[in-house]
């Protein structure tokens, strides 16, 4: 039997939803066309297509849904709406996936623009965020630790990327160290702000060779940051408890 477009996206998106972890069927998990005032005989605010649920019952992300033909972002205003209103029921604003079983876009609507991504998080994964969200803190007003990065370039490494998370409100940021300029310490100061920032919950450190990765390991992580969970990731094993 043929698919028509509608039906062909849900099987896509539900899909795309299972990959990353959540049990469609599990109506404590994932549920479907939900009243945005999270009253199930109120529908005056609007159903959203798809709403993911904590384990507490409170909905912490919703995905609204366009036909393939369409862009996801033109249900971004409908999204806000039904985030804004379930907000009102619950102590948090979700999160918002517009997806359109190609694209799928991501958006924090209090934070940040909606950005693509690969696919739709994990419940931990949400969590995670709402966590950071909900108890980080500015990374210009704590200290750097002077015995990580104690020279005075590097700690000015460290605040320029500071400011361009907290004020330009950017993603990324670059630095480009000379050799012996101590990359990894004050790589290994950055990370130590993150963390204590709430600003980070987890961090992956990449390297181009076997050996810079030891080195990462072995001299970076384990000699600053000693007292934190970390492990090197291989294909054929990973460590999804460590921190670093």
């Amino acid at each position: 039997m043929a698919l028509n477009e509608n039906q062909t996206r849900k099987q896509l998106i539900d899909g795309q939803i299972a990959k990353a972890g959540w049990n469609i069927f599990d109506r404590t998990q994932v549920r479907f066309e939900v009243p945005a005032s999270g009253d199930d005989e109120d529908w005056t605010d609007g159903i959203t297509d798809y709403s993911l649920y904590r384990e507490n019952g409170e909905i912490i992300s919703v995905v609204e849904a366009k036909k393939q033909s369409r862009s996801p972002h033109t249900a971004r205003q409908q999204a806000l709406i039904y985030a804004e209103n379930i907000e009102q029921n619950q102590s948090f604003r979700p999160f918002v996936f517009l997806a359109n079983g190609i694209e799928i876009w991501f958006w924090d609507t209090e934070d940040e623009t909606p950005r693509e991504v690969a696919g739709f998080f994990s419940r931990e994964d949400l969590e995670r965020m709402l966590f950071i969200k909900q108890n980080k803190t500015t990374l210009a007003d704590t200290l750097i630790d002077a015995n990580i990065s104690g020279r005075l370039y590097q700690q000015e490494a460290i605040r320029r990327v500071s400011t361009t998370f907290d004020v330009d409100k950017k993603r990324r940021a670059l630095l480009v160290m000379a050799t012996g300029t101590g990359k990894t310490r004050t790589s290994m100061g950055l990370i130590d702000l993150f963390l204590k920032t709430n600003q980070a919950r987890k961090v992956l450190f990449l390297a181009d060779r076997d050996a810079l990765v030891d080195q990462s390991l072995n001299d970076g992580f384990r000699e600053h940051l000693p007292n934190e969970p970390n492990d090197r990731i291989f294909t054929h094993s990973i460590d999804k408890t460590k921190r670093l």
